[in-house]
């Protein structure tokens, strides 16, 4: 399971993950808005329908993570207001980071440039970078054409996630690795990995990243 992405449901394969081995958690979950799977726009009262599966993945989270360890999140401003109290419940809640992507999106009032990222630990837990650091990051996202993923992160980002707060050889663990970006960070960064991936194509890709990876160290 170290240093493989797994095409499994992440709460299955959380099972066989013991107490204690991981020491971050980097995620973009899906965040279930916008347009429903029949087309139609979601509605707030539609958002409760993720409350019960984020629910278990933070108990999961919270059971699978060393004293102290760290937790990213990627959320949204439609997303947050269900996730917030659930986090809060499990994890410290640290702060909530701004990456600014340095691109507009698509938007109706006020275009968007940003996403949302909760940063918590689990329970006290001592500061690794150094004082004067932001809660804004301003790193570019990835465009079309190079991007193999709808939501693929920049690696730099998840790096400097990592480096901010675990020490090499540490365990860093991506329940929805998408693309691969979690672990082609944690290679470069010296880490090891654990990452789950529903879709077998992702899952292809993810290799081809980890291999192109460990040829570049």
């Amino acid at each position: 399971m170290i240093d493989e992405v797994l095409c499994e449901d992440c709460l299955e394969g959380m099972d066989r993950i013991p107490d204690g081995a991981v020491d971050c958690i980097i995620t973009d979950p899906p965040y279930c808005v916008g347009v429903s799977s029949n087309g139609v726009k979601s509605s707030w009262s539609d958002h409760s329908l993720i409350k019960p599966f984020f629910e278990k993945l933070f108990s999961e989270f919270e059971r699978v993570m060393k004293a102290g360890a760290s937790v990213f999140v990627h959320t949204d401003w439609r997303t947050y207001p269900i996730l917030y109290p659930l986090f809060v419940e499990k994890f410290a809640m640290r702060n909530l980071i701004v990456w600014d992507y340095e691109y507009i999106k698509c938007g109706n009032f006020y275009r968007y440039s940003h996403e949302l990222i909760m940063f918590g630990t689990k329970g006290k837990a001592t500061r690794r970078f150094v004082a004067n650091e932001r809660d804004v990051w301003r790193l570019p996202c990835y465009k079309v054409p190079g991007r193999e993923h709808p939501s693929q992160k920049p690696v730099a980002l998840v790096e400097k996630m990592i480096v901010d707060n675990t020490d090499e050889g540490a365990v860093v663990f991506d329940p929805f690795m998408g693309s691969g970006t979690t672990a082609v960070a944690a290679i470069n960064t010296g880490r090891h990995f654990i990452g789950f991936e529903l879709n077998q194509t992702y899952v292809d890709v993810c290799n081809r990243r980890i291999e192109e990876a460990h040829a570049r160290r």
